[in-house]
């Protein structure tokens, strides 16, 4: 079975500044996008089912008045107007993948997992990024019932699946998992500075949200089985460049600079427990766990515990010399159980985070060089 990568860790929302900043944002029409000269996406590469794709906004508020359901200035501080979603695509199927391709695939996801259902939705393809990804804006009042949206676990993981199927049928096998986010990666939180929770509460995107985006993806890549994996991977499909030094690990974001034109680094520990060099090894040592018992297709035998780990290792000429290989998973399981109980403070990180400056540190050099 495989899986694709669809993202529902947005925040919903919840007025109508929220909605039609959202929508704003999603089809590169905010005021500091045009000053900007971000093109987000094209005329042809989004669209909307069962409303007007260029009055998202207020096609929803009609909803809910036709259904007798709070809107406008009348809603009510919890209520839920739209939710957002996402699904992207790995950078190594670019070569089988054009933005049409994906406005189609994006076109069926929303009829199916919205439209059916009875709920406006609004899909647009982003250009402005190495990977190809769609952004959803659903409705939260169903247009015959007045019904609120949901989206469970269950949904979740019916909508990853479809997705990956929808991907292996056009031949993108790079962009699908054959594992489900486990439980408790589901559950992670980001450190989100103040600033930045007033930039979601617009529907805008920071750096930052790019990096962990683009982590979290190569974490996800099955490809990727060590922490030399992910770094390289970094670099390779995002120009994203890093400095390691024992736990501590900084991206710098090959576009974003500060006021003096300098790229700007932020360290994982800053970005959130999951994006430390030991929170990206706990989550790939889960992802070789989870792996025990399979069958291998040229052996046609299980895989033993410790196998994957062994092998990443010895291999030698993946780290460069750079990052000595780091395992967690021994004959015995002890190694194991010990990182378990390390790491009950990152199954459950503090939610509130105080303000801080971006952190701007010297440019830190490249773990790898690109190839040519």
């Amino acid at each position: 079975m495989s899986f694709g990568n669809v993202n529902v860790k947005y925040s919903p929302c919840k007025s109508v500044a929220q909605l039609k900043s959202a929508e704003k944002y999603m089809l590169g029409k905010k005021s500091d996008q045009i000053k900007s000269g971000v093109v987000k996406t094209a005329p042809d590469l989004y669209s909307a089912l069962g409303c007007s794709r260029d009055n998202f906004a207020n096609n929803v508020l009609v909803t809910r008045k036709l259904n007798g359901k709070s809107y406008g200035g009348k809603s009510k501080s919890n209520e839920v107007l739209a939710h957002k979603m996402s699904i992207s695509f790995s950078p190594k199927d670019n070569h089988k993948l054009d933005y049409r391709k994906a406005f189609e695939i994006a076109n069926q996801f929303a009829e199916k997992f919205a439209h059916e259902k009875g709920h406006e939705v609004l899909f647009a393809v982003h250009t402005d990024t190495p990977h190809i990804h769609v952004h959803f804006l659903i409705s939260n009042c169903n247009i015959h019932t007045g019904k609120s949206y949901r989206r469970n676990k269950k949904d979740l993981h019916d909508m990853s699946k479809y997705f990956g199927e929808q991907c292996l049928e056009n031949g993108l096998t790079n962009s699908v998992r054959d594992e489900f986010y486990n439980k408790d990666l589901e559950r992670q939180k980001d450190k989100l500075t103040l600033p930045e929770k007033k930039m979601a509460e617009r529907g805008k995107e920071t750096f930052k949200d790019e990096l962990r985006e683009v982590i979290r993806e190569e974490v996800g890549n099955t490809a990727n089985k060590t922490f030399d994996d992910v770094i390289k991977s970094l670099y390779e499909n995002y120009n994203v460049e890093t400095r390691v030094a024992g736990n501590t690990v900084s991206y710098r974001h090959p576009e974003y600079r500060d006021k003096n034109n300098n790229l700007v680094s932020v360290r994982g520990s800053k970005l959130g427990e999951m994006f430390t060099r030991k929170g990206i090894e706990y989550e790939l040592t889960k992802k070789s766990k989870s792996r025990i018992g399979v069958i291998d297709p040229e052996r046609g035998i299980k895989t033993p515990a410790h196998a994957d780990v062994v092998a990443q290792s010895t291999d030698a000429g993946r780290s460069g010399g750079q990052i000595p290989s780091s395992t967690f998973i021994s004959h015995d399981g002890a190694d194991v159980r010990s990182v378990d109980s390390f790491y009950e403070r990152y199954r459950n990180p503090i939610e509130v985070a105080q303000p801080e400056p971006v952190e701007s540190v010297k440019p830190p050099r490249r773990v790898y060089q690109q190839s040519r």
